[in-house]
């Protein structure tokens, strides 16, 4: 499943349903880099084919402010401003329709029918946090 829908009646993220991914080594695991950001600004992104943010998040003093555009319309702007979300910081820049560039990949975990659940971090986490 190289990308990701909502399907509330094929429920395609179902653990039943999702096979084991390749053995990809504990050096794959420790090449990737996942940071603690705080978001901090939210924008609506029609120019996409599903609903879709435009999402700024503050990394802290080494990474800084970066952007990304995820598909996690089932939380209200205001739920999401202020969360400290976890993001793969390293994975190359992604250009998106009307020339955003996507510079992260917010993480969260798929509920059977695709619809994303943002990985908790606690409050009191400083921004830029290695997540190991």
């Amino acid at each position: 499943m190289a990308q990701h829908r909502i399907d509330s009646n094929q429920n395609p993220y179902h653990p039943e349903k999702i096979s084991k991914k390749e053995y990809l080594g504990v050096q794959g695991f420790f090449s990737l880099d996942m940071r603690v950001g705080e978001i901090l600004e939210v924008e609506e992104f029609p120019e996409m084919r599903k609903p879709s943010y435009k999402i700024k998040a503050n990394f802290g003093p080494v990474l800084g402010k970066l952007w990304t555009s995820a598909q996690v319309t089932n939380y209200s702007r205001g739920q999401l401003i202020g969360r400290k979300v976890v993001g793969a910081v390293n994975l190359g820049d992604k250009t998106l329709p009307k020339g955003f560039v996507s510079q992260f990949l917010i993480l969260g975990a798929l509920d059977p029918d695709g619809t994303v659940k943002l990985l908790e971090v606690p409050r009191t986490t400083l921004i830029g946090s290695v997540i190991s």
